[in-house]
């Protein structure tokens, strides 16, 4: 049985805005879904999606990682998310249109590494920062 929100735009902010700052930082991706339809069809199968992500868990590992680039601490970000000098620009100016938080830079790092890896990139280069950037909540 499908149910559909009776709720509407003014009851979902004011809903969304109960939500702190702090508690939002905390969640590393923030997508909106659309409905699809039975006829929609996928671009990759749930078993090419697997093997993505085992082979981009496996770059990690050869890369010297003991986990996942969730998990990295501030050291391992240092070392295994290092920017260019474009990239980190584009990231600055990020930090400072969106003022992002500590905790939020690190978090779009995390995502930009994963999303190089998932790319097949040693590097993490402009169009991965963009991308995890795009997954900030707004």
């Amino acid at each position: 049985m499908e149910m559909s929100c009776r709720c509407n735009e003014l009851e979902i902010q004011k809903y969304k805005n109960r939500l702190s700052d702090p508690f939002l930082d905390r969640i590393d991706l923030n997508i909106v879904m659309q409905n699809v339809s039975s006829t929609d069809k996928a671009s990759l199968s749930s078993l090419e999606m697997h093997e993505m992500v085992v082979k981009a868990h496996m770059r990690a590992k050869k890369r010297g990682q003991k986990g996942f680039n969730a998990n990295l601490s501030d050291k391992e970000i240092k070392e295994y998310c290092a920017l260019s000098q474009e990239v980190q620009s584009i990231l600055d100016i990020a930090i400072s249109r969106f003022t992002l938080s500590f905790r939020s830079i690190k978090k779009v790092q995390k995502v930009a590494r994963t999303i190089a890896d998932l790319a097949k990139s040693d590097t993490i280069e402009k169009e991965h920062l963009m991308e995890a950037l795009s997954y900030r909540r707004r």
